[in-house]
């Protein structure tokens, strides 16, 4: 049995595993006798970097079998076992010791199996481990003798063997104890058990279910399942604590429709939250999205003594009563879940090129180099709110204040909160929006929160309040429920999303201001105040991503007594504008709908396509008379909700912070963009908007994952300025904050998102961008996400990007283009002439889109990358009295011949030709884009050089002085990710491979145009040193292989 404590682990006693009197690797390639019959499909068209020693022994013959002879030298008395990396694919093989009688291995044992085809190909060209016998050996030499005698070809391969005395969790290329533990780990904090070592188990596996997956991405191996076995089937483990203590439970088990609790020592049963999972991943051998994933999910804590425990999990899924159990894992200390790997060790598995990011926990010892946690305060909100104050957010300390934020909380406990928001603090974040539905939907009481969801929202505002970084509480998206018959709506689309209601329906309306009330006033428990009283609860977003003026609002999805409310509140909206509804009529046109009730007091209304460009432009005047006053309507009404919403968080809730109406867009933003705006400003105190980028994803799935089967096309945002999210088209007088952006995957193109987004969001003025998404402090370790923002590509290159952001290294610009807007001008429907920057939201990927009628003139949309464009609103309390329209010079700014365009400030360039955005400012200076096609980047202190075709790099002061006087010096730089094993054809995805990640290595150097005293230091992934980098004439050549280096003078 291998149930051991974590200490005994070989993975997790990687520190001292290694030592010479446990184990002996022997390379195949490197035979005393013998020879292999290599041919250069087989053996040469490999990924050699996923072989140990980058070589093997291979056959691929008719020549006959292949017989080689090893001599080993065993190192101490013992009994010592045999495994062989070899190919098993209709493959055979057999060993002896000595001269004694070959003897088959048995290749249908074979785990950690991996394609090693260059070209991804599932042929002949793979390898895996397989545990062949125990052998009693005596200090000295030995013979070991391997045979390759396969039917087909007579083909075999022989990567290494391993004779081991300690437990050998086989891992690629890896040796036994060759990963190495991160700074400060504690092996005796956790207890590794393999889920398949069940001392007892009513279990029932199916050989699909069990056995059609990808063993390799297993621990151990396998692991244990049941499928259509019996109801409320357990498993039961006897567990070896060496230390009593609360203890965290964690299991690696299937998260698809399975229920699993668990009990220690008879105890009473708990429920695993198996919808909180992470770290998910698609195990099935033909990648359908079936049942076949496994993923980490946290069970909960237990209190327990030192020594042995009895450990009983019950499966209570309903579907085949299924359950999958890959690993189990008790830990006393945080634990960051990544893959198969146990706490401390590392995969080190790479392609040829690349290399393997696994920085691990971090132990926040205070030793690490790169830490931007002094940036906030102490606890967040200890000078005082935050408040808008006309176009700026100003701190409690009453000073300009940007965030550098993301979306992020978890439900994994108080623990996992603590290490979330100190690995953000860390990176340089303020500001985590809180984006979940606290409502609870699953009791019979519409009003009611869930006590669970409440809890979780009390302690992470506590832990990020702690690390300085303020709360942007957004609880409430259409989206995250359906209407049901408890709610007391009358005729409403039960089953339907609420799409709408918020804005004009009472009972909805009543049951949002139930929730608000209780999510505002209940006493955290945790922090002893409300988060209405506390200043760290900085934001209030009202809705997330609706409008009455999107494609959402249809009669279908309204319900016919919805429907009817707003047909109500239209036709008393008409009277009171017209004096009757026969008047309105008559201002019409006489222009009817057929769900028109004149003595019921309703009006029909036409939907979304009818107020777009497109649809207004073809209706007859007395019809876009009807329109432009249903327009209006919905406007006011919207307008009139979020005021009203606004003085209930204020009056009945006690709320004095920032409260934000909404974030969506319309269905012809060029038509209604500015009302939608303009709604906001009545209950808002920050205008918000959301935005993407991603190029071209299709298949099942793809609008929010990453699967084997889809089918995609890289794209660049450095080669079109105008695609990306970044223009932002600001309202005078109001701050601007943008809590969702990312960019999307898959794509190659993603180490500019970071950079760009820093540097263009303070030219315009920006007061907030918030990433996208993470629920967990770790690495994110996973091929399928479409937005993880816990990467290399985004979190990694948050320290530069959040430092020069919130620093305010780049220089706010000044106002390229203002528009001055009456409100009826807005209302007569004649298109605004401005554009903002695009979206590749993946719900307006799926809806209907307008035709443009006629192309914009007057209007550059590179304005946004010179300086500030702002609309001014007529009348709007904060807007600047008497403002004029204005339209600076562009001409040198924008050169379209060359395809540049240069910011009012001459601090950024971004040449779309080439693909090629600097930043030179005195404290910040970088590059990002194909940086093969400049070569050398003179800036204002450093000069970059690169041959890698893509990546940033990116040289910013860390104490504040200019760069060429700072002390301390960050270099950041980055290329390119993708998890292990991700394979495409054309562009259909093969494989989303599988942990660690990989970053394609580096090939870059900067110089320093003073070089005087430079001395530089590599980090690691948590900001850790990790060796001395040579400073040659004041040239540093970046480490291939690591994302930040520390110059100091």
């Amino acid at each position: 049995m291998r149930l051991v404590p974590a200490l005994l682990c070989t993975a997790l006693a990687a520190a001292t595993a290694a030592a010479a009197d446990s184990f002996v690797w022997v390379e195949g390639e490197a035979p005393s006798r013998g020879q292999g019959y290599p041919h250069p499909w087989y053996s040469d068209a490999v990924q050699k970097g996923a072989l140990s020693g980058n070589g093997f022994l291979s056959s691929f013959t008719d020549t006959g079998d292949t017989e080689v002879g090893y001599d080993v030298t065993i190192p101490a008395d013992g009994t010592y076992t045999l495994w062989a990396r070899v190919n098993p694919i209709q493959a055979a093989v057999s060993w002896r010791q000595g001269d004694g009688a070959w003897k088959p291995v048995d290749l249908g044992k074979a785990v950690d199996q991996v394609n090693i085809a260059n070209d991804g190909k599932p042929d002949l060209r793979f390898l895996a481990w397989v545990k062949i016998a125990a052998l009693d050996l005596k200090a000295g030499p030995t013979a070991l003798g391997f045979k390759l005698h396969s039917a087909n070809n007579h083909h075999g391969a022989l990567d290494c063997f391993v004779l081991t005395s300690k437990p050998f969790l086989p891992s690629g290329k890896n040796q036994p104890g060759g990963a190495k533990p991160a700074s400060g780990f504690d092996a005796r904090s956790y207890v590794w058990i393999e889920g398949e070592d069940a001392v007892s188990s009513d279990f029932k596996p199916h050989g699909w279910y069990s056995d059609a997956v990808r063993k390799d991405m297993l621990s151990g191996g396998n692991w244990l399942t049941t499928f259509e076995g019996p109801a409320g089937a357990t498993a039961a483990w006897e567990v070896e604590i060496p230390a009593a203590g609360a203890w965290t439970l964690w299991l690696r088990a299937n998260p698809i429709q399975a229920g699993l609790e668990w009990q220690i020592d008879g105890g009473a049963w708990q429920k695993v939250d198996v919808a909180r999972n992470q770290d998910n991943v698609n195990l099935a051998n033909d990648s359908k999205p079936d049942l076949r994933f496994v993923a980490w999910m946290g069970g909960g804590k237990a209190e327990l003594t030192a020594g042995k425990h009895r450990l009983v999990v019950r499966t209570t899924s309903t579907l085949s009563n299924h359950a999958a159990i890959d690993a189990i894992l008790f830990a006393a200390k945080p634990f960051s879940p990544n893959g198969k790997t146990k706490p401390g060790a590392s995969l080190g598995e790479a392609e040829p090129g690349w290399f393997a990011f696994e920085p691990g926990q971090d132990e926040f010892s205070g030793e690490a180099l790169l830490d931007l946690r002094s940036l906030n305060e102490k606890r967040a909100g200890e000078k005082g709110r935050i408040a808008a104050k006309g176009d700026d957010l100003i701190g409690g300390d009453g000073k300009p204040l940007r965030l550098w934020a993301v979306n992020a909380s978890t439900h994994d406990g108080e623990d996992a909160a603590t290490y979330l928001f100190q690995r953000l603090a860390k990176t340089g974040v303020n500001m985590a929006r809180f984006h979940g539905l606290v409502a609870d939907r699953e009791g019979g009481d519409p009003l009611a929160v869930s006590k669970k969801a409440l809890d979780h929202l009390h302690y992470n505002i506590k832990a990020a309040a702690e690390q300085g970084i303020y709360v942007h509480l957004s609880t409430y998206f259409p989206l995250w429920m359906q209407l049901k018959p408890s709610d007391g709506i009358a005729d409403a689309a039960v089953g339907k999303n609420p799409f709408g209601l918020l804005l004009f329906e009472p009972r909805f309306q009543a049951m949002y201001k139930a929730w608000a009330k209780a999510i505002l006033t209940t006493r955290n428990p945790y922090t002893g105040k409300t988060p209405a009283e506390d200043p760290a609860v900085a934001i209030w977003e009202i809705q997330n991503e609706d409008s009455l003026f999107f494609w959402t609002l249809t009669k279908e999805n309204l319900g016919s007594g919805p429907y009817r409310t707003l047909g109500g509140l239209f036709a008393a909206w008409a009277i009171k504008r017209h004096g009757s509804l026969d008047k309105a009529l008559g201002a019409w046109g006489g222009e009817r709908h057929g769900d028109d009730d004149v003595a019921a007091k309703r009006l029909g209304l036409y939907g979304p396509w009818e107020a777009t460009r497109d649809g207004y432009s073809k209706a007859a005047a007395a019809k876009q008379a009807r329109i432009r006053d249903q327009v209006r309507f919905y406007a006011e009404q919207m307008r009139t909700a979020y005021a009203d919403i606004s003085a209930f968080l204020r009056k009945d809730c006690g709320f004095t912070g920032v409260i934000t109406a909404s974030n969506w867009t319309t269905a012809d933003n060029r038509q209604l963009g500015a009302l939608e705006r303009w709604t906001y400003a009545a209950g808002s105190d920050v205008v918000d908007r959301h935005g993407y980028f991603g190029g071209k994803h299709e298949g099942d799935g793809a609008s929010w994952s990453v699967r084997a089967g889809n089918t995609f096309a890289d794209k660049a945002a450095v080669l079109d300025p105008a695609d990306t999210p970044l223009g932002y088209l600001q309202i005078a007088g109001r701050p601007h904050i943008h809590t969702e952006i990312a960019w999307n995957k898959p794509n190659r193109f993603l180490a500019d998102g970071a950079l760009l987004t820093a540097s263009y969001a303070a030219l315009q003025g920006v007061d907030g961008f918030f990433g996208f998404a993470l629920g967990k402090g770790s690495w994110a370790n996973e091929g399928t996400g479409k937005w993880p923002a816990a990467m290399p590509s985004v979190m990694g290159q948050w320290p530069a990007n959040a430092l020069q952001f919130r620093r305010g290294d780049v220089a706010a610009a000044p106002v390229a283009v203002r528009q001055v807007v009456k409100t009826e001008e807005m209302f007569a429907l004649k298109g605004s002439g401005l554009v903002e920057g695009q979206n590749a939201d993946f719900r307006l990927a799926e809806a209907p889109r307008a035709q443009d009628a006629g192309q914009d003139t007057g209007f550059d949309p590179l304005s946004y990358y010179a300086g500030r464009v702002e609309r001014v609103l007529v009348g709007l309390p904060g807007a600047p009295a008497d403002a004029k329209p204005q339209a600076a010079d562009l001409g040198k700014a924008i050169d379209r011949n060359a395809k540049t365009v240069t910011s009012l400030t001459g601090e950024l360039r971004w040449d779309w030709g080439k693909g090629l955005v600097t930043v030179n400012t005195p404290r910040s200076q970088a590059v990002t884009g194909f940086l093969a096609k400049g070569g050398e980047f003179k800036l204002g202190d450093v000069t970059i050089r690169s041959g890698s075709e893509y990546g940033t790099v990116h040289v910013i002061s860390l104490d504040g002085a200019p760069l060429a006087s700072a002390k301390r010096i960050l270099i950041q730089s980055f290329t390119e990710e993708r998890m292990y094993g991700w394979r495409v054809s054309g562009e259909r995805i093969e494989d989303t491979g599988r942990a660690p990640i990989n970053v394609r290595e580096l090939d870059a150097s900067v110089t320093f145009a003073k070089p005087a005293g430079l001395k530089a230091v590599a980090l690691d992934g948590h900001g850790y040193a990790a060796g001395e980098v040579a400073v040659q004439g004041g040239t540093i050549v970046l480490p291939k292989d690591k994302l930040y280096v520390i110059v100091t003078r």
